[in-house]
């Protein structure tokens, strides 16, 4: 009885205007707004959380090698103190959320307040402004608490069972992921809200037209905090531990170690530094939520009310980023083909947000793994030109690639707007397609300089010019190799073929996918780690490369006439083919 009424009351409060309009921004912030209906894919919320788990979940994984009871003794490690070597690892779990969920409200800054079509649909309406500003208002809280748990579900419950591997105590497991629980979800809160507020401050206090310019750069200072915040975990956790005295001002500057210490002071573990900031997590996060919805409600009302003048106006378009192409047309790109298709891709990156979406989930999980690296390497070294030289350190540059470069290659799959590719299948030569020659040219173009240019200053300041030379050579011939390998018999111009079906090998191809990063990334890394002493043995990778070169190349080759056509749709291959002689 008390089910059924609770279901009824439930139905009628969301078929009123406060909860359609709920409904209305909720789905607005997950699948985007904006001015112009463009086509684009629709990825889905549950593949959309599944993708913001699995961070947390893969990382915990990983560290299974490190707390197992039978790896310890193997190692020859008895009586650890595991809360000791936990710590480095709970400070990466505090991060990981922050950069991840501070990631979350950059992308969907735009999409948190209304828009110009917003207002053309709603001011009509008989709904009073305050009812759109707290259902806007519920709706971002409502993306607050779902990212919050996500992003840290699978970490949640996946790291203590791998911490508490070794004691088989169940009231261990329970604390450790309480504590844990706790740290990491205030840590999510707390970004989340930094960077609302920062949206908040910024509208509350600028024109709009301003505000677009100012909003940009904003953005990308938010981004490159994050990615530095995420950068400390391999070195912040040791300078807490060490912290004898008064609290170090730079703690300041970072809140993560207000959360872990949080975190060590719940274990009782906390250093009198310690201590002191973790009285700042709980005052801190109200503190910041306060301070957000105010400058939220102040950016709210002041926005809203200036999109009619926006909208009677002319609205403001911002010009494409000047590209200048004379040098790169000149010498990379060689044919029209190449040259006018290399635009078109090029735009598409920059103004798709669902293919902006995936690169910055891919680009985000090899960020995650390459610190992750970076940590395992510094432990136990006594300076950074021995971490440098560990296998750990070494795959740094390997995993980024392998997983850009799959990731540009999967983008490359998706449509953009498939009622637009009649323009190229008007324009272009089926027959005379160059659609290898254009991904490959795309793939290494926007991985393979900076990535080089990063390896080859970091090891010739830590190891001299002659290791410096060899790991980025080695680097940049597997990207060339690999990048040859997934786009050998490609025939699509990128964005603009239907979606690719499902197909009996696909589950094959994705177990050779994660079985060829282990030997691109960690085979790779382990026999660098031993012959960068010796350069000379450096040439026993020549065999594989040449191979790994010509079986691309002879399977480019031999493939029929029919399969090198250019195609905009993709079709599932039919096992039995009717002649349908009767018709």
């Amino acid at each position: 009885m008390i089910r059924e009424i609770v279901r009824q009351e439930w139905e009628y409060r969301r078929d009123r205007p406060f909860g359609r309009l709920v409904q209305l921004f909720v789905a607005r912030i997950f699948r985007g707004g904006g001015d112009t209906d463009t086509e684009g894919i629709d990825l889905g919320v549950g593949l959309v959380l599944t993708l913001l788990a699995l961070p947390g979940g893969f990382v915990s994984i990983f560290l299974f090698d490190k707390y197992g009871s039978l790896l310890q003794w193997l190692r020859g490690q008895t009586n650890v103190d595991t809360l000791l070597i936990a710590f480095p690892d709970e400070y990466f779990f505090i991060v990981l959320p922050m950069t991840v969920t501070g990631a979350i409200a950059v992308w969907r800054w735009d999409a948190i307040f209304p828009d110009r079509r917003d207002y053309m649909n709603l001011a009509h309406l008989p709904v009073a402004t305050r009812t759109i500003f707290f259902a806007n208002l519920l709706a971002v809280l409502f993306l607050v608490g779902l990212v919050a748990l996500d992003v840290n579900a699978a970490s949640c419950v996946l790291f203590p069972m791998v911490v508490s591997a070794s004691q088989g105590s169940l009231m261990f497991f329970l604390k450790f992921g309480a504590v844990h629980a706790i740290g990491v979800l205030l840590s999510s809160i707390f970004s989340f809200l930094a960077v609302f507020a920062i949206l908040g401050l910024l509208m509350a206090t600028l024109p709009p037209r301003l505000l677009r310019r100012v909003s940009a750069y904003a953005r990308g200072m938010v981004v490159v905090y994050l990615v530095t915040l995420l950068c400390t975990s391999f070195i912040i956790p040791d300078l807490l531990r060490r912290v004898k005295g008064p609290v170090p001002s730079w703690t300041l500057l970072f809140p993560s170690c207000w959360f872990v210490s949080l975190c060590q002071l719940l274990r009782e573990r906390a250093n009198p530094a310690m201590a002191e900031l973790a009285k700042l997590c709980v005052p801190g996060v109200a503190v910041l939520a306060v301070f957000a919805f105010g400058a939220y409600a102040i950016g709210y009302r002041r926005h809203f009310v200036r999109i009619a003048e926006i909208a009677e106006g002319t609205s403001v378009t911002h010009a494409p980023f000047p590209w200048r192409w004379s040098a790169l047309e000149q010498f990379v790109l060689r044919t029209p083909f190449q040259k006018g298709c290399f635009r078109f891709v090029g735009k598409t990156l920059l103004r798709s947000e669902a293919h902006r979406l995936v690169l910055t989930g891919v680009g985000g999980l090899a960020l995650v793994l390459a610190s992750q690296s970076l940590m395992r390497a510094f432990e136990g070294m006594k300076s950074a030109r021995q971490a440098a030289m560990t296998s750990d350190a070494l795959s740094i540059p390997f995993t980024v690639s392998f997983l850009l470069i799959m990731g540009l290659r999967i983008v490359f799959e998706i449509p953009a707007d498939l009622r637009s590719n009649w323009t190229f299948q008007l324009m272009l030569d089926s027959d005379h397609q160059e659609c290898e020659p254009l991904a490959r040219r795309v793939i290494l173009l926007l991985t393979l300089p900076w990535i080089l240019i990063i390896t080859f200053a970091a090891y010739l300041y830590l190891e001299g010019p002659v290791v410096a030379v060899l790991h980025t050579a080695v680097v940049g011939t597997w990207s060339c190799l690999l990048t040859n390998i997934i786009v050998v018999r490609f025939r699509k111009l990128p964005f603009t073929c239907s979606l690719p079906v499902f197909k009996q090998h696909s589950i094959v191809i994705l177990i050779s996918l994660c079985f060829g990063f282990l030997i691109y990334a960690g085979s790779t890394a382990e026999f660098e780690s031993t012959a960068l002493s010796h350069p000379i043995r450096m040439l026993s990778l020549l065999p594989v490369a040449l191979m790994a070169w010509y079986i691309p190349r002879y399977l480019g080759k031999n493939t029929i006439d029919l399969e090198r056509k250019l195609i905009f749709e993709e079709g599932a291959t039919r096992s039995v083919e009717l002649l349908r002689l009767s018709e």
